[in-house]
């Protein structure tokens, strides 16, 4: 397996804000690069949509979905509130280039995305 998490610090816990885009690791995005982003997202206090993750959210859950990166500026998250006054927090991410998803899915889906140290970081 050589998939290289770009999050520099996935087991730190990140807390998001509502409508604003919060940076998640510290590495740069490539213009015209497709990654996969998923985390464990933690809300408490309400329920939320995350930009790029379909439905809503109102508890803890695994969340991924791709991005196609415009800017060349670290990855981050962005969420709108639906209902209440949540927490929102992010922990366990994973952020690897779609190429390096695909040429190891199955493996990865299989160890749920990210065990901890099953990955070397960037």
């Amino acid at each position: 397996m050589m998939v290289t998490n770009l999050c520099t610090r996935p087991f730190s816990t990140v807390t998001l804000s509502a409508d604003r885009w919060v940076g998640i690791t510290t590495i740069p995005n490539k213009p015209g690069t497709k990654y996969l982003v998923s985390a464990y997202v933690n809300v408490t206090g309400g329920t939320i949509s995350i930009s790029g993750v379909d439905g809503v959210i109102s508890a803890s859950q695994r969340v991924s979905y791709v991005l196609l990166a415009s800017v060349a500026s670290p990855m981050s998250m962005y969420y709108q509130v639906v209902s209440g006054n949540p927490t929102v927090t992010v922990t366990g991410i994973l952020i690897c280039t779609w190429d390096e998803y695909q040429a190891n899915k199955t493996l990865l889906d299989s160890i749920h995305y990210f065990t901890g140290d099953t990955m070397p970081l960037a």
